[in-house]
This record gives structure tokens, sequence and C-alpha cells, in this order.
């Protein structure tokens, strides 16, 4: 019983995949930041990165334009 509940404790968060494109020198970019940055930062991969820069980013628009709120799901006849 104890290693199962050791099991789920590791278990990340459920997570889905994105397609994400970007230009070659905004990837560039990205490398070289996360590269000087590591040591100060802690992110250690490109997913990490991007998934703080969300992560910041969502932060600041709900706190700039829903009271710091997560926005609630779009209706289902939003195209996204």
């Amino acid at each position: 019983m104890q290693q199962d509940a050791t099991s789920q404790k590791r278990r990340k968060a459920a997570t889905t995949d994105i397609l994400l494109s970007l230009s070659e020198d905004l990837k560039k970019r990205m490398v070289a930041t996360l590269e000087h940055t590591r040591p100060r930062t802690g992110i250690t991969s490109q997913q990490q990165f991007i998934r703080t820069a969300i992560d910041l980013l969502c932060e600041r628009l709900e706190g700039e334009f829903n009271n710091g709120e997560a926005f609630p799901p779009p209706v289902e006849s939003v195209n996204l």
C-alpha cells in the first residue's frame, strides 16, 4: 500500500500535447536565454522554459484582466 501512495505522488499532472512552431530567431533566442540563465532559474529544458513562460503570461493577463483569477474555459463555439 505504501508503494502505491509513493507512485501516485510521482505522477505528473494530466498533460496534453500541442504543436508549436517558432521562428528560427525566436528558437535561438530561447536556447541562448535558457543556457545563460539555467544556474539562476533552475529551468533545465526547453519544455520547462516554455511551460514557465506560458504560466507567467497567463498569471499576468489574469491579474490584469480578471482580478487575478483563472479565466473560465471558452464557450464551445470559440475555435482556438
